[in-house]
């Protein structure tokens, strides 16, 4: 399910170019009962080695100023957020102190929310074109000489693919403690593909963003809609919407 909020702001809103994390934190800062905070925080849903949050959201959509001196950007007027989860729990805290608060708080600023849209996704028909809304992170870790080295993957690599297609698997069975009975997934490039390099926290994080075409099996494609393609997911990437 997912959450659009439409925000407005009284005065521009000026944030660091990357600004994940801020947005990150205001959305856990919304899950106001303790335990279950901590436990999305700090351990999540578990499989084997991974442990997955199973939330995602967009990147602020909005008229927006770029000033690379100073490394912010500036969002005029208002702004609209996606917030994905598969976590009924999740987006009820979300939507309940959305509400009960008039609104979210980003860096110490209150932001109004005029508008909250809830959408549910029933996949039924296999797949669609669909558009990035956070960029798509595929990679792996290698270890060479004694040193752990990552190397991000692109979506014309065979390999951006079978890593998407294996995450989401490992994502079903950690939330439904169960394989799907159809692990069909396949996602193709389409057009406008841009490379996008995000600084999380001070670590280098390299996505996409582009326009692909996704079939597969109903119950793979809703748990990537809920919750995200890829990796890093809970830190803003891999959320997408069908067009």
């Amino acid at each position: 399910m997912r959450a659009n909020l439409k925000l407005k702001f009284e005065k521009p809103l000026v944030l660091p170019i990357h600004y994940n994390h801020i947005i990150q934190a205001a959305i856990l800062k919304l899950l106001s009962d303790e335990n279950y905070s901590r436990f999305i925080h700090d351990q999540g849903f578990k499989y084997e080695k991974r442990h997955f949050k199973m939330f995602t959201f967009s990147r602020l959509e909005g008229n927006f100023l770029i000033d690379k001196g100073n490394k912010t950007i500036t969002y005029f007027d208002g702004a609209s957020l996606q917030i994905s989860t598969i976590e009924e729990e999740f987006m009820k805290y979300i939507i309940n102190n959305v509400l009960l608060n008039e609104g979210i708080k980003l860096i110490g600023n209150h932001i109004q929310v005029e508008k909250v849209e809830l959408k549910h996704m029933d996949v039924e028909e296999g797949g669609g074109r669909i558009t990035t809304k956070s960029p798509i992170v595929v990679y792996s870790t290698f270890e060479i000489e004694g040193r752990k080295k990552t190397y991000y993957y692109n979506p014309k690599e065979k390999e951006f693919e079978e890593i998407l297609r294996k995450n989401l698997i490992k994502k079903y069975m950690a939330y439904f403690g169960k394989e799907p009975k159809d692990k069909y997934f396949k996602i193709t490039p389409i057009e406008n593909l841009k490379e996008s390099i995000v600084i999380y926290k001070g670590t280098v994080i390299k996505g996409w963003n582009g326009i692909f075409e996704v079939n597969g099996s109903p119950e793979i494609l809703k748990l990537a809609y809920d919750v995200g393609l890829g990796a890093k997911n809970s830190q803003g990437f891999g959320c997408f919407e069908f067009i």
